[in-house]
């Protein structure tokens, strides 16, 4: 990549991030909205001209699974034939994977003009009512990228929750999708399975055709009650080997897909972070499992690929948190497994960690190698302690496993080829 074009595309997202200094106004302040981002959006997608009308949306939301099921369906529909656009949150590697087009992130040069292209709108935005959030201010880019590029459908992320998460902010939807409900983001939705649900029903559209794999009685209670209000038609998966896949060829088929698009789609999607093998002899697995269940999930996979190992070393664990969740309660399966724990942290400054010192305090003594405050420090140490026959996994984060990854992965080249794997 030409060093002129770099130097745009960093003073672009320059521009993007700092919007965070803003300070927002009191526009909110006294009133019964619980969270403005929603209303926001909102006020946003109208100025730009609602680029969100015409778009066939299929909507996902879910406390685990959200990502790979988006992805499962966006690689369904291309190879079905469409045009498809996605959008992804959060980014693993690099900021442009959040937006694409047929497995192609937005091109650095596009990415530049609609950059400048919205600037006008934020500045309206902040004028009239508040400053667009980072995620917003993505999230339109997003919706004038597909929209410019005439996408035939367009799978959404949940960034968090459903109800008042920015992108449900658009005017209608094809299809609602809620994946299984467990207890995450719990400062910000609740610590019950039916708070929790009660946020993600709110993507559930008037007469909408409404997907779910959810397995909690309580949060299903919920949803079945949104679906009523709404009087919308329910499709219920349970006990599904893998719900994620389950649920994005039920959704495929509502959509008439044919049956060997839906299993082509399926083979080959893969996903940054996600079980992801990056490296072997060590062999090493970046897994951004974020939560008690995500990670007790990501060890029954570990097992069944340690099953098939013709011999087994040591599991050496990296691992970081972001703040606000119960570090006790999401790391002890991990620590429970694994023979090395390498604490860290992830660097980027628009999420706040759990400090290492607190995740310490539940690793067992004789397993605890240090702590790390420079995560690429801990991968070195990692790296020179296993042997070829050991595991190091990376998880906790998916902020964690971007930082790493780029060992791997050189950051301007996926920028250049526009795909996470090269």
């Amino acid at each position: 990549m030409k060093t002129e074009l770099y130097a745009q595309y960093l003073e672009a997202l320059n521009y993007i991030d700092s919007l965070g200094n803003l300070k927002a106004k009191d526009f909110f302040t006294g009133t019964k909205n619980p969270r403005p981002q929603l209303e926001r959006m909102k006020h946003l997608l109208k100025l730009a001209g609602n680029p969100d009308r015409g778009l066939k949306i299929i909507h996902i939301t879910g406390t685990s699974g959200k990502g790979s099921t988006t992805n499962y369906i966006y690689n369904i529909l291309q190879c079905a034939g469409h045009k498809v656009g996605a959008y992804f949150s959060p980014s693993v590697s690099v900021p442009t994977e959040k937006i694409q087009i047929n497995n192609k992130f937005i091109s650095v040069s596009d990415l530049i003009e609609l950059i400048e292209q919205i600037k006008p709108i934020v500045q309206r935005c902040y004028e009239t009512l508040d400053a667009p959030s980072h995620f917003e201010i993505w999230f339109l880019i997003a919706l004038l990228y597909f929209k410019k590029q005439k996408c035939d459908y367009v799978v959404l992320e949940v960034g968090c929750g459903g109800r008042y998460d920015a992108t449900n902010a658009v005017e209608k939807t094809l299809v609602s999708a809620i994946t299984n409900i467990s207890l995450d983001h719990m400062h910000i939705l609740g610590n019950t399975y039916t708070k929790i649900a009660y946020e993600k029903a709110g993507i559930i559209r008037l007469r909408g055709k409404v997907f779910t794999t959810t397995e909690s009685p309580a949060a299903l209670k919920v949803i079945e009650a949104e679906v009523e209000k709404q009087r919308a038609d329910l499709t219920i998966l349970h006990n599904q080997e893998n719900p994620n896949i389950a649920l994005a060829s039920v959704i495929a088929e509502y959509l008439e897909t044919k049956p060997t698009a839906i299993e082509k789609g399926i083979q080959q999607s893969k996903l940054p972070a996600r079980f992801e093998i990056i490296q072997t002899n060590p062999t090493v697995i970046l897994d951004g499992a974020h939560n008690a269940d995500k990670i007790t999930f990501f060890f029954k996979k570990l097992d069944q690929f340690r099953s098939k190992l013709k011999t087994q070393g040591q599991l050496h664990v990296i691992c970081g948190l972001t703040s606000q969740k119960d570090a006790r309660k999401v790391f002890a399966p991990l620590f429970a497994k694994a023979d090395k724990v390498y604490i860290s942290r992830f660097t980027t400054t628009f999420r706040k960690v759990t400090p290492p010192l607190v995740i310490k305090k539940f690793c067992p003594k004789n397993k605890f190698t240090g702590i790390f405050l420079d995560p690429n420090e801990a991968l070195k140490s990692a790296l020179k302690k296993a042997h070829k026959n050991d595991l190091i996994i990376i998880t906790g984060s998916f902020f964690l496993c971007g930082d790493l990854r780029k060992f791997w992965q050189a950051e301007i080249k996926q920028l250049e080829q526009r795909k996470n794997f090269v």
